[in-house]
């Protein structure tokens, strides 16, 4: 089965948002036997815990299950959305109502229910409901990103780090991302604004040799040349081909 949806996709590469590198692939679900484990576990959940559901409710999200099991998930919205609206606090139909969003692609849709289903997770399953609403907010921000509305994906990256995620791998994405909000900062001429979040990708990620390199260009622009060459330098150490941080040095030199 293919992932079933990336993040950082070839139209924000071909922009020269990021680079290809920074593409970012996740998975909700790695394959049918999985998927078929985590149906059952999710029925026997309904089944022996929890508090009394609304018979219609349940009815809706059982049948939701089905379709979400077959891979038709926009026909399995309408029934999650119906057994929310009749349990607003059914915490298995947020979580797969916010699960079918994501496997459309409908990122921001998927954050409202994901928030919820997270608020109301047995401690169980807090970090996969955390899993989750990080990967609804990464998408968010790299669709917004897309578009061209960086505030609101600056809002999103600043969500997500309000997660306070553990995981190596997650800070490495959200480094990747503020990289990309940076950079559009930058080149809109906020270069104070993208100086802070290219220090924020690294408090995110010390490793991340792109984010050196282009907070070495923004405090290159604004003056800081010290500074910038310290930047550069610590990009080169970690990239001895980090081409724009070579330049940034080079330019220094000619100085």
């Amino acid at each position: 089965m293919k992932p079933l949806y990336t993040v950082c996709s070839e139209d924000l590469t071909r922009k020269g948002m990021i680079s290809g590198r920074h593409c970012r692939f996740r998975r909700s679900f790695r394959g049918p036997a999985i998927l078929a484990v985590v149906l059952v576990v999710s029925v026997l959940v309904l089944s022996c815990a929890g508090p009394q559901i609304n018979s219609e409710a349940r009815s809706r999200f059982e049948e939701g299950l089905v379709l979400f099991g077959r891979g038709h998930f926009q026909e399995a919205v309408p029934c999650f959305e119906r057994a929310v609206s009749l349990e607003p606090d059914y915490y298995d139909a947020n979580l797969y109502l916010g699960r079918a969003y994501v496997s459309l692609h409908k990122f921001n849709q998927a954050i409202s229910p994901l928030k919820k289903a997270f608020r109301l997770a047995p401690d169980d399953f807090k970090k996969q409901g955390a899993d989750l609403l990080i990967d609804a907010l990464m998408g968010a921000a790299y669709g917004e990103l897309k578009d061209g509305r960086v505030e609101t994906a600056l809002a999103y990256a600043r969500e997500i780090l309000d997660t306070n995620p553990e995981a190596q791998k997650v800070k490495a994405d959200i480094s990747r991302l503020l990289v990309a909000v940076a950079m559009e900062l930058a080149k809109s001429g906020k270069v104070r604004e993208a100086v802070r979040e290219y220090r924020e990708a690294l408090r995110a990620n010390p490793d991340n040799a792109d984010a050196y390199a282009g907070l070495a260009m923004a405090l290159l622009k604004s003056g800081e040349l010290a500074r910038a060459l310290e930047a550069a330098q610590q990009a080169v150490s970690l990239d001895p081909n980090m081409k724009a941080a070579l330049k940034v040095i080079l330019d220094l030199l000619k100085r």
